[in-house]
């Protein structure tokens, strides 16, 4: 890979940096399409609470021996900020399609000055049925995001983007060797952090083989945890934002302690299962 971007005259660091700036680009330009369409509190709401919930959870994987990401250049915990930006602008873009592909144009028209105002009368399927639209609403949601991770995924393990435990004997952490930083020259977190966190979760893993089940080349579990914090996370965001009689400070409020809540559990889901 190294001498074939030399042949292209590229320096193999570019493609690091590249990949970093055009996650923090999508996020801003998603950040101002919602502050535009739907208003600031509903774009603090629901940016904020899908940042906070990225940027611990991921944390907690790293700090737990699951994975790592180096060679980038901002970080907030142990994950680069890039991370958590481009997942909740991920969402947000998703939640935007599903809206067109269900509601088609009334999707649309809907759209006014201080926010997307997602009246039940408007937007409830199934004969008004509350619960089950926002079941499909957010299963839609999560199926698309499996897709774009199935794709992004085994890109990542190729380009160092980010790393996984290797499936190794006795392994429950990522020690030297194991990264080749050939395309970035930042060297931060080639290894996992020493912390009492990947103490207390190696001893799920006494005899090594962390995540033996992996689909091309990516732990089986990544996929099950992107399917299942995407649909938490929209069934729960859409909740609020369906609900018409509260005010913005009282959805905020809810839609934050929710996350609150999803952050241990999530964490906890997708570090511990040895699928």
């Amino acid at each position: 890979m190294t001498a074939f971007l030399h042949q292209l005259g590229l320096d193999p660091a570019f493609l690091k940096s590249a990949f970093e700036w055009s996650l923090l680009s999508l996020f801003l330009a998603c950040l101002v399409h919602s502050f535009w369409v739907h208003g600031p509190h509903r774009t603090v709401r629901e940016f904020v609470a899908g940042f906070f919930l990225t940027a611990f959870c991921e944390s907690t994987g790293v700090l737990s021996g699951a994975y790592i990401y180096p060679g980038f250049t901002f970080y907030i915990f142990a994950t680069p900020v890039a991370n958590p930006a481009s997942w909740i602008a991920t969402v947000y873009i998703i939640i935007e399609v599903t809206n067109r592909i269900v509601y088609r144009d009334k999707a649309l028209r809907t759209y006014e000055a201080d926010g997307f105002r997602m009246r039940k009368e408007n937007f409830t399927l199934f004969g008004g049925s509350l619960v089950k639209t926002l079941l499909v609403l957010a299963l839609l949601d999560a199926v698309f995001a499996l897709a774009v991770d199935i794709i992004l995924d085994p890109l990542a393990t190729i380009y160092n983007w980010w790393v996984w435990v290797p499936c190794s004997p006795g392994v429950t952490d990522i020690g030297p060797g194991v990264v080749e930083p050939y395309n970035f020259t930042r060297q931060v977190f080639m290894t996992t952090p020493q912390t009492w966190i990947g103490d207390f979760f190696a001893r799920f893993f006494p005899n090594g083989n962390r995540y033996p089940t992996r689909v091309l080349g990516i732990p089986l579990i990544n996929f099950i945890a992107w399917l299942v914090f995407v649909f938490v996370f929209t069934f729960q965001f859409r909740f609020v934002e369906f609900r018409e009689t509260w005010g913005e400070w009282k959805k905020t409020a809810v839609l934050w302690a929710l996350v609150l809540l999803d952050v241990p559990v999530m964490a906890l889901a997708l570090i511990i299962p040895n699928l």
